[in-house]
């Protein structure tokens, strides 16, 4: 047993014992929604309820990626948690990686309607009926292939657009595809009361309002500041509301998105609204380019922002009485919101370059009055092994669980350094 394991007191490991580092919970819900298909695969073949079957897939996967239903989820997870120590470790991630439901569902969507598609050439010989259902097989493939990891990683803009520019097209095409199936067989009367009373309908009404709901929520501001107290990062406020744990997807083009997380609340007794604070740190293209527009006085003319803000797995720090946050560089964003009112509940360790010096005053404030923080300075003490240095901390602040906000590499290491030794540990997912 290893010597740092040893010294996590006994109370600690009953309740962090089922903290198994082979568990995928990406893996499980894929294994969940193909055990279910392939069962009504087996069942219900030859008997064409592959329509039906082919929403339902394509109704699952968007609704769980729907802003509304999030917030439910992580509320609950989060609740239920409370009530069920346990268990508490796979409830929470399970929640983190719902990805999987939403990555399993849609392939199966693609299978059920492939299927639907071979039953159409052997039985029908509509040509339009035909060629929608080929289109929008071939869209569907193509969102998929662009959605696995390798492509996504490499060309990430290209996958964002492709998602909702194709996607878009794809939900177009869908419902001309149903509205050609009503109207095939001209001698065929169909009542209002069979249209509302098939679950098809019902699912295609969630699809689109899933859909829209993000876009009929956006605002356009006129107003906000941009500071830059570093080359390194930029600290937004905007009007805005927020819960603690949530992010912000905001555009200066509307074009391009990208979430932060809400660092912060204010209000603005000028205007007489709230207001949030987002920390963007540069960490690719588009951050650093809008950085170093602000730094030469060159500021977007407008920022859109969705006005639903969901939650990350930062959200799941409710479930817990102790825990230690790893934050690198402008990962502290997250973190500053837990910082109010949690001084017995949270230990931060902040690794950075020069905290003081490259975050401005504003986050410095804030951080240097916050009791239980530690700041490790890699331009003074080089770079840690970030994955010990989380367990050794977790060890003497005899925390519950770690969480990481940092780079996949830097999360990917501290996740599996404290699973190694049974200890709960989150970090941001990136499926898809």
């Amino acid at each position: 047993m290893s010597e740092v394991y040893s010294y996590i007191p006994h109370k600690i490991l009953t309740q962090v014992r089922l903290a198994n580092p082979s568990f995928n919970p990406h893996h499980f819900w894929w294994v969940v929604l193909s055990i279910f298909n392939i069962l009504l695969l087996c069942t219900l073949y030859n008997k064409s309820p592959n329509t039906t079957l082919t929403m339902g897939n394509l109704c699952l996967a968007v609704l769980v990626r729907n802003e509304l239903i999030l917030h439910g989820l992580y509320r609950l997870a989060v609740e239920l948690s409370k009530r069920l120590k346990f268990a508490k470790y796979y409830i929470n991630t399970s929640v983190h990686y719902i990805g999987g439901v939403h990555a399993s569902a849609a392939t199966w969507s693609l299978i059920w309607l492939s299927l639907d598609l071979y039953q159409q050439f052997n039985s029908s010989t509509n040509w339009l009926i035909l060629t929608t259902a080929s289109l929008l097989t071939a869209l569907l493939l193509i969102i998929i292939i662009t959605a696995t990891p390798p492509f996504r990683e490499r060309f990430h803009n290209s996958f964002e657009k492709i998602h909702r520019y194709v996607g878009w097209s794809c939900l177009a095409l869908l419902i001309f595809y149903l509205l050609s199936g009503l109207t095939v067989n001209p001698n065929q009367t169909i009542s209002p009361n069979q249209i509302f009373t098939d679950p098809v309908f019902w699912m295609l009404v969630l699809i689109i309002f899933s859909i829209s709901l993000p876009w009929l929520t956006v605002q356009k501001f006129k107003e906000f500041t941009i500071d830059c107290p570093s080359p390194k990062v930029a600290v937004l406020t905007v009007a805005g509301k927020a819960d603690v744990g949530t992010f912000a997807r905001i555009s200066t083009d509307f074009v391009e998105w990208h979430s932060f997380s809400v660092a912060g609340k204010t209000f603005n007794w000028t205007t007489n609204q709230p207001q949030i604070q987002l920390i963007i740190g540069v960490s690719g293209d588009w951050t650093g380019n809008l950085i170093k527009r602000v730094q030469a006085g060159s500021f977007p003319k407008s920022l859109w922002v969705r006005r639903v803000k969901p939650p990350g797995f930062m959200f799941s720090i409710n479930a817990y009485s102790r825990v230690v946050v790893v934050a690198t560089g402008a990962g502290i964003a997250p973190v500053l919101p837990y910082l109010l009112g949690n001084k017995h509940k949270v230990y931060v360790l902040w690794i950075g370059n020069n905290h003081r010096e490259t975050y401005g005053k504003r986050i410095w404030s804030l951080v240097s009055r916050y009791p239980q923080i530690q700041l490790y300075d890699t331009g003074k003490l080089g770079r840690p092994n970030v994955g010990e240095l989380a367990v050794k901390t977790c060890h003497e602040f005899r925390a519950q669980a770690v969480f990481c906000v940092s780079n996949p590499p830097i999360t990917r290491a501290v996740v599996k350094a404290c699973l190694d030794l049974k200890i709960p540990a989150y970090g941001a997912s990136w499926d898809s």
